[in-house]
């Protein structure tokens, strides 16, 4: 997108124009900028957006353990359903920041894809709400149950206002994504953080001695702090689009350049979508597994969930700030910023899942504690954090990998491995564990699945021959 000569007697197109410089200057900086600083840049911002959002939804998960066994474990049961949501969400900001970065008429596009990300939000939210509870039950969910029957209205009303704040939920992650096309990690940051935040302050407020007296249960509680803050999120996003970056939202549906954007939209969406999605579906087969070793182990199952994207949160946010460094230093044929970069970026998640490693070890007991009380949940969560955490080293190598593999092109042999890592190590793995030892089993599972991926993925790499042409060098030496 080019800027042509602003009126200087209006302000507004200096403004844009400075503003379309801006992006000029940032991508030129990636390809310019010594390796360790761009990716500090890229990554440091969105470790602290990362950290909030996954952060509001462990602490969203304590609260929900603090109104007992049964709560925690029929919010386990959402989880794979909330996974499915983020997957969505995820593919909808890739396919709208790819497209960001590809078009001219930025702005035109910009309104077009909140219109589409809303029509999707709303109709993914309408299916599974017409059909939560067999959706639930496929997870190993029974209504009839002594101890489920009793949480089931609560845990109907929580999804009602989750299912609600999706549309919300939704613009906030394409706009999320779409600030970091334009190579504005701050703004992006400062959005994710702003929504968590929020969130985990309604979830306290909406907890606290003031409002006990309002006609709600637990869990209609924190599905209405995530409404609102999904809707606070929201008002901020459109503020950051329109205010921040001078994008107008204002269109024309019935237009040509309208039809044609949508339909561009949904083709690109629905091979993004099919890989994202691939995480939710393992995980509802892992939960399906788990239900059968009881509603104890669901719980603590849960638990691991969610403290998995906190333990692996650096490599999750390298694979949003490394495939921005890779692709575009790839493109412009700068194949050993290329390689000292995917270097850079291993040594520093093999130090943290180190350090994290040891932390989980250390602190199990306090932390199995802090969630849950009951001896056999307990026990179960106490093993998993300190189990898995040591797996996750290897298990951040192969996330890297896909994500590099998807920056420069390679999208197929990214969804091979990301297939066989779910559908052929860890899920096997988890059910033959279950079988020989119950829960125990299906952690250490799942650990020596990761070990075993990761070995497969050095072998690969050693072993894989390619010219040495910059079009066919392998990513990884």
């Amino acid at each position: 997108m080019t800027c042509k000569a602003p009126e200087y007697n209006n302000p507004t197109s200096v403004e844009v124009c400075q503003k379309q410089r801006k992006r000029a200057v940032r991508k030129r900086w990636i390809l310019t900028g010594t390796t360790s600083a761009v990716l500090s840049q890229l990554t440091i911002p969105m470790l602290f957006a990362i950290l909030a959002l996954f952060g509001a939804d462990l602490i969203e998960l304590y609260f929900a353990s603090r109104l007992g066994v049964e709560e925690l474990t029929a919010m386990s049961f959402t989880l794979p359903i909330q996974a499915t949501l983020f997957a969505f969400a995820i593919g909808l900001g890739i396919v709208v920041a790819t497209r960001l970065t590809q078009a001219r008429k930025v702005e035109e596009l910009a309104a077009v894809s909140l219109v589409f990300t809303a029509i999707v939000g709303s109709l993914l939210a309408l299916v599974i709400w017409f059909n939560l509870l067999p959706i639930l039950n496929l997870l190993g969910f029974d209504e009839y149950s002594a101890q489920q029957i009793q949480v089931w209205p609560s845990l109907k009303a929580y999804m009602q206002y989750r299912l609600t704040a999706v549309v919300f939920f939704f613009v906030v992650m394409v706009v999320f994504g779409a600030l970091r096309a334009f190579g504005n990690m701050r703004a992006a940051a400062w959005l994710l953080v702003t929504f968590s935040v929020t969130q985990v302050l309604l979830s306290a407020l909406l907890f606290s001695p003031f409002t006990q007296g309002l006609p709600l249960s637990g869990l209609e509680r924190l599905g209405i702090a995530h409404l609102l803050a999904a809707i606070i999120g929201f008002l901020f996003s459109i503020y950051l689009l329109v205010v921040k970056e001078n994008i107008s939202i204002k269109v024309n549906l019935l237009s040509q350049q309208s039809r044609q954007a949508f339909k561009c939209l949904m083709r690109l969406l629905i091979p993004v979508v099919a890989i994202q999605l691939l995480t939710p579906i393992a995980q509802s087969l892992l939960m399906g597994i788990v239900a059968t070793q009881g509603s104890d182990a669901v719980a603590a199952y849960g638990v691991v969930i969610r403290l998995e994207p906190i333990a692996l949160l650096l490599p999750m946010v390298l694979t949003t700030s490394l495939p921005i460094f890779v692709g575009q230093n790839w493109e412009a044929k700068k194949a050993l910023r290329v390689r000292r970069g995917i270097k850079l970026a291993m040594l520093a998640c093999i130090v943290w899942q180190l350090v994290v490693a040891s932390v989980l070890f250390l602190g199990a007991d306090f932390l199995s504690g802090g969630f849950c009380k009951q001896p056999d949940v307990k026990d179960a969560i106490h093993l998993a954090v300190s189990v898995l955490p040591i797996s996750y080293i290897a298990l951040a190598g192969v996330m890297l990998y896909v994500s590099c593999c998807n920056a420069i092109g390679r999208s197929g042999l990214a969804l091979n491995f990301s297939i066989v890592r779910l559908f052929v190590f860890s899920v096997p793995s988890a059910f033959i564990g279950s079988y020989i030892a119950g829960f125990s089993g299906v952690v250490w599972g799942l650990s020596l699945a990761n070990f075993a991926l990761g070995a497969c993925l050095i072998l690969y790499t050693i072993m894989r021959k390619e010219p040495d042409s910059l079009a066919k060098r392998p990513v990884f030496s």
